[in-house]
């Protein structure tokens, strides 16, 4: 009996961390958790930019929010080593933007709303709003999908306005400029320009 009682445990703990809202719950508080026990990290913009690289991005499918940023047309016209590039230098500007934002942190509360999901959906929203005791609440919406067993986000609603929509009208001069190969060329520049303000 204990040890179907142990099993039975152990099962429940390994579904609710696979879990898509368990997965954001964790996520974000292994990034808010070092803030506030160490509220110097705030200013810190390389050390700060390490711990979101560190412990955000492993959960998110930066491929599918590259393509569905840049469009299918887009993605379908870059080479193999040109996605690979521009994976790589939109990694890096949503890593100093991401840094950004969370170095703004002071007391704000997550509240997690309700979350429901068909048991054999592949694809799921975690809904947060972002409590300010200073300022207006915002609602962010989280995007999963299941890769491979693992629940990764590719797109955030920031007050009902998609992360991707955002940067695909952020980014469509130079898309229609020159393509990927264009917007490669003006993220490298922008991430380079803010490197060096962070030295």
């Amino acid at each position: 009996m204990l040890r179907l009682f142990l099993t039975l445990l152990l099962f429940s703990a390994s579904a609710f961390a696979d879990s898509p809202d368990a997965v954001v719950k964790k996520m974000v508080d292994d990034v808010i958790s070092p803030i506030r026990q160490d509220g110097s990290l705030t200013r810190d913009p390389v050390k700060l930019d390490a711990l979101v690289d560190a412990r955000v991005f492993p959960r998110i499918d930066l491929e599918r929010l590259s393509r569905l940023t840049v469009g299918k047309d887009y993605w379908k016209q870059a080479t193999l080593e040109d996605r690979e590039k521009l994976v790589g230098e939109y990694h890096t500007f949503l890593l100093h933007a991401f840094s950004d934002v969370i170095s703004q942190y002071t007391d704000q509360t997550i509240l997690y709303l309700p979350f429901k999901m068909k048991p054999d959906a592949n694809e799921a929203m975690v809904r947060t709003v972002v409590m300010d005791p200073r300022d207006e609440s915002t609602e962010l919406d989280y995007r999963l999908e299941k890769v491979g067993g693992n629940w990764l986000i590719y797109d955030v609603d920031i007050d009902n306005m998609s992360m991707i929509r955002i940067y695909h009208s952020n980014f469509g001069d130079a898309l229609s400029e020159g393509g990927v190969n264009r917007l490669i060329g003006m993220l490298h520049e922008k991430n380079l320009k803010v490197e060096a303000s962070r030295k």
